[in-house]
């Protein structure tokens, strides 16, 4: 499989078909001003609001979300897409699910 740099891409479990469900993990990428968050979710092709393309902006924390395995390639690929475009973040976090997730996931609480 050939990959760009900066192309994410959600990797499903290695046994059996992709699930339906949610991805493994989180990237939040947190920014100093909403300039940076513009610019950021431009260049990850994120829109406002949960939903709108693979990842997305949330104005008031100042925080872009971008749900994919939190594996050291779906990193890299996060920190090239910002080195391309010159942005700065002030913090990046990974998550996981907890079992509160996966529990809401099961019985459709989320």
């Amino acid at each position: 499989m050939t990959r760009t740099p900066g192309e994410l891409t959600v990797v499903p479990p290695p046994s059996g078909p992709p699930r339906s469900g949610p991805p493994d993990g989180l990237v939040r990428l947190r920014f100093a001003d909403a300039i940076t968050l513009e610019r950021a979710g431009a260049a990850f092709g994120a829109g406002s609001g949960p939903g709108l393309g693979d990842a997305w902006s949330d104005p008031e924390t100042l925080t872009l979300q971008i749900p994919a395995d939190a594996g050291i390639e779906t990193l890299r690929a996060v920190l090239a897409v910002l080195d391309a475009a010159a942005i700065t973040s002030e913090s990046l976090t990974v998550h996981t699910h907890e079992l509160d997730d996966v529990f809401a996931a099961f019985t459709s609480l989320s």
